[in-house]
């Protein structure tokens, strides 16, 4: 009987391991995602973080993604803080980007209305270095 114990507890410790290994967490930067620098180590992730409000007609854009080559962006996702219901509500965007070289760069951003062109919108720069 204990034997028997001892094998579950072992199966469910395993399977605990598991399931923790394999569970998708929430990015734990050392930077801060709404500096204007980063350091990160090559391989890394880190997040670069926006207000955004779609409501305005105003959207995002990473203007220099073809120029810059020590980091690509792989995913981005919003968070709405927002309460059920409530419309025209400005929400948090996090774009995520894999450090691959070694080298400083400037990433630059551009809020504004793309659909306007005299829109001159707010442009933001994004110091990143990988070591």
């Amino acid at each position: 009987m204990n034997m028997k114990r001892g094998h579950i507890f072992t199966v469910i410790l395993l399977i605990t391991i598991v399931l923790v290994g394999c569970k998708t967490h929430q990015m734990h930067v050392s930077n801060d995602p709404k500096g204007d620098q980063f350091v990160v180590k090559k391989g890394e992730q880190f997040e670069i973080h926006f207000i955004a409000n779609a409501s305005l007609g105003k959207t995002w854009q990473y203007l220099n993604k073809n120029e810059v080559t020590i980091v690509d962006s792989i995913s981005q996702r919003v968070v709405n803080n927002a309460p059920e219901g409530m419309v025209g509500n400005a929400v948090d965007l996090y774009i995520t980007f894999q450090a691959k070289e070694k080298g400083t760069d400037t990433l630059i951003f551009k809020n504004s209305r793309i659909f306007d062109p005299q829109d001159e919108g707010v442009t933001v720069y994004k110091i990143v270095t990988v070591k």
